[in-house]
């Protein structure tokens, strides 16, 4: 049957027939969308010891999920009932809500032609059954472990990979998200509201993406972006401290220090110091000046 380009438009209603099974310990959830879960699998079995389960049978119920519970990966079979199973994964890479969320199919296809259908709609991994369950719980950790590191790095070198992870998989979120926090950062009501309103989202949903994408609350993800550019501020230019916080959003220079002093272990004085010390007066004076003829010429 010839599938069109573009994933069918569905009515987001919440149906009944799903089911949600937990493991007090799990951090991490999966989401199956299979047409038959009545009949768990041994596989399904296993991940219930590790993980929160969720089931699905059709592509409605799956979206009203992935939505609702934003689990942290999404297993689907090649078909399912009302739309292919590459037809979701399109659906799910082109929500806003669920850009972020790796997809999995489990197919009877092994074909070269199969397995390029899937990764033209988005999926990070295709397997032929009958799977070998090691291999794919092998996948799955692997996968939530680079996910973790991912997340680690992004807090730690935010102005260096900020674009490295809003491209990963298409992030639309991300790079909404960065490019509002950028363009308002001297704002000092830059918050979960403001946030919200310019992101058209909920509460709710900014705390779990925010949640899924920097293991950070809302709060501490935008301190986060303050610091770094702060950071980058006082490394490119020769400007006062007075002036950073102030490009910052936090003008109050005693709540800007403390917070500083709290991430680098050094007020932003002696962060300054510090660097000329590391750096000859000569060079020093070349990165300021370098950094303004970039700016001019960004302005040309």
């Amino acid at each position: 049957m010839k599938m069109d380009n573009q994933p069918k438009t569905l009515s987001l209603i919440p149906l009944i027939q799903h089911s949600q099974t937990s493991h007090p310990e799990s951090t991490k959830s999966i989401l199956f969308v299979e047409d038959n879960f009545e009949h768990p699998t041994l596989l399904k079995e296993i991940f219930k010891k590790e993980y929160i389960i969720y089931d699905a049978k059709d592509v409605n119920t799956a979206m009203c999920l992935a939505i609702e519970k934003n689990p942290d990966l999404i297993i689907s079979d090649l078909m399912i009932s009302e739309m292919s199973g590459t037809d979701l994964c399109k659906l799910v890479k082109q929500t806003f809500q669920t850009s972020h969320i790796p997809f999995i199919f489990l197919s009877n296809k092994d074909t070269i032609e199969s397995k390029l259908e899937g990764l033209r709609s988005g999926v990070d991994f295709h397997f032929a059954k009958p799977v070998s369950d090691e291999l794919l719980i092998l996948t799955i950790k692997n996968l939530f472990l680079q996910q973790q590191k991912l997340k680690e790095r992004y807090i730690a070198n935010y102005l260096n990979d900020t674009e490295h992870i809003c491209s990963e998989k298409g992030n639309v979120f991300a790079n909404k998200l960065l490019e509002v926090i950028e363009k308002n950062i001297d704002n000092q009501d830059l918050d979960v509201d403001f946030l919200c309103n310019h992101l058209f989202i909920s509460r709710t949903k900014l705390y779990q993406k925010i949640k899924s994408i920097s293991n950070q609350s809302v709060g501490e993800f935008v301190r986060t972006i303050r610091l770094k550019k702060a950071i980058h501020i006082m490394t490119h230019e020769d400007v006062t401290i007075s002036e950073v916080a102030e490009r910052i959003g936090v003008p109050n220079i005693s709540n800007f220090s403390r917070f500083f002093k709290k991430n680098q272990g050094k007020s932003p004085l002696q962060f300054i110091q510090s660097l000329k010390k590391q750096i000859p007066t000569k060079t020093w004076s070349y990165i300021v000046m370098n950094s303004y003829f970039l700016h001019f010429c960004i302005l040309l």
